[in-house]
């Protein structure tokens, strides 16, 4: 089955910061130093609390007046206040945009990519497009070279009708909808964990294995940070989410986050979980992300669980 150009994903948590300070506000209170941050650039990062836990996770993109914190929806209500309460005598304004936007994403060979955007992309990782209809930004949600469009909803824009055409709809992956899509098979196997379904509050940021994409450890103090020193000198965690291979009974359907035990021990939670291309000896083959105790959590580990599931880990090509 071909895969469409891009996906049509609805409305993400976008919180909009604005002033002079605007980059030093989200630099304490984020893992990734952007602080340096400047106009055209964008990063990964993880947003902590006090105590080291992370209460979102997602991309930052710097524009020439202000920044902007993309995450997965339903989170702006937590993360507005969030930031606000740390905002003293800096110059930073923060507001909650997510309505001012529809995500489009695209994968990589995309045409419409191709066509309107691709010598953008070689200069900036970010910019606004089209008369500031739009906003583009290079994301690695369905791999190197993912682009997400930001669009204004109802915009008469002509490219951004083109990209709606080329673009198949697509549910954001919650806790109650889990649709098998092409995007989200994209998403898993490209290690892009999704706030409130693969990560919450109450994980630290290195259980999810992204260190070199969303850690910075050279940075000064921001909120949260002694307990991620303290686990880098640790130099290991007791769960980290891994990308597993699933073989199962063909009429296994992924019904949402699943603990699986073995020989009656939890050893953790599947999150997420997309059927596979193929089909092996009867069997049904899924991919998914999982967080695994120790022990289990080793690429190339394999198990079965209690309940009549193959698993076995694999690398994460880009974490």
């Amino acid at each position: 089955m071909s895969l469409p150009e891009g996906f049509s994903i609805g409305p993400l948590t976008v919180l909009e910061l604005t002033g002079v300070d605007r980059n030093k506000i989200l630099n304490n209170l984020c893992t990734q130093d952007l602080r340096s941050l400047q106009s055209g650039q964008s990063r990964e990062s993880f947003m902590l609390d006090v105590k080291g836990r992370t209460i979102s996770h997602g991309s930052v993109a710097c524009l020439d007046s202000r920044t902007l914190w993309i995450s997965s929806p339903g989170q702006a209500h937590r993360l507005v206040p969030h930031i606000d309460r740390y905002i003293i005598r800096e110059d930073a304004i923060v507001r909650d945009a997510s309505e001012d936007f529809l995500a489009y994403l695209l994968r990589p060979e995309s045409p419409w990519m191709q066509t309107h955007l691709a010598e953008l992309r070689e200069t900036k990782e970010c910019s606004e497009v089209f008369g500031k209809q739009a906003i583009s930004i290079q994301v690695p949600w369905l791999g190197p070279g993912t682009l997400l469009v930001l669009a204004t909803p109802g915009t008469q824009c002509p490219e951004i009708a083109e990209l709606s055409s080329v673009c198949h709809p697509s549910q954001t992956p919650n806790l109650q909808t889990h649709d098998g899509s092409a995007w989200e098979t994209l998403r898993i196997k490209n290690f892009w964990p999704w706030y409130g379904v693969d990560i919450d509050e109450r994980n630290l940021p290195q259980e999810i294995g992204i260190d070199a994409r969303a850690i910075s450890f050279n940075k000064g103090c921001y909120l949260g940070q002694e307990t991620v020193a303290r686990l880098d000198a640790l130099g290991q965690v007791q769960k980290k989410l891994a990308l597993v291979e699933l073989q199962t009974d063909s009429a296994w359907k992924f019904q949402g986050p699943s603990e699986w035990m073995l020989n009656g021990k939890s050893i953790g939670t599947l999150t997420s979980a997309s059927p596979s291309d193929t089909i092996e000896t009867g069997r049904g083959l899924w991919i998914g992300l999982a967080m695994l105790r120790r022990g289990h959590m080793e690429p190339g580990s394999q198990f079965a669980t209690d309940d009549g599931v193959d698993v076995h880990v694999r690398s994460a090509m880009h974490r």
